[in-house]
């Protein structure tokens, strides 16, 4: 087998490779409690979520009936339609919710949408209050980019989707590998705050800004 034959096997393995998320929750399971858990502070109508996630409404039904049942979620009927919302008082809703925004909620959905440019990147990271599990309704998600050949026009084309999915606008910040290196070797104030604090890393390695 060639080199290259070798390295495109390697990627389709990588590929199928099940993240931790495949492991814990069916595919259903991990969509459904991703709207919910990843937002946390807010609540849909199952009509809203079934159009969110694009997926059967069977299915998703099915999954809210039992989230519901298991204390998961609290449900308050809203003229003919039921509106479903994280439980706090869940035993482990901090857990669950802190599990979620890290694979499901927040994390796996960018990574996927950025799948096709992620081997360009040194460096990819959500920060700021939806990393740090203290977001609103209204939050954005906040991401920080390292490369040096993608585009701010190339990324916003990629997040396009999972804006929609996340009901979330997502603001990317690019940097090139020399701009990050000379802001971090001059301890700009910005990077030195959002990498001192809680990250969802996607790709790379947090730097020490210590």
């Amino acid at each position: 087998m060639s080199e290259g034959d070798t390295s495109r096997s390697d990627r389709r393995a990588a590929a199928r490779t099940p993240s931790l998320a495949d492991a814990l929750f069916s595919t259903t399971q991990q969509r459904v409690l991703g709207l919910l858990f990843g937002q946390p502070e807010r609540s849909f109508f199952a009509s809203e979520i079934i159009g969110l996630l694009g997926a059967g409404s069977g299915a998703v039904q099915r999954e809210l009936a039992k989230l519901a049942g298991s204390g998961l979620l609290t449900v308050t009927r809203v003229g003919n339609q039921k509106h479903y919302h994280a439980n706090a008082a869940a035993p482990i809703y901090p857990e669950l919710c802190s599990l979620i925004r890290k694979t499901v909620g927040i994390a796996d959905p960018i990574k996927r949408a950025l799948e096709p440019v992620l081997d360009s990147m040194d460096l990819a990271l959500v920060y700021g209050s939806v990393a740090k599990g203290a977001a609103t309704a209204g939050s954005d998600v906040d991401l920080l980019l390292v490369s040096d050949t993608l585009t701010l026009e190339e990324v916003f084309r990629l997040l396009t989707s999972v804006e929609q999915e996340l009901a979330r606008k997502v603001n990317p910040t690019l940097y090139s590998p020399e701009e990050f290196a000379r802001r971090l070797s001059d301890r700009n104030p910005f990077l030195q705050r959002i990498l001192s604090q809680d990250v969802l890393l996607l790709k790379g390695v947090i730097p020490d800004v210590g």
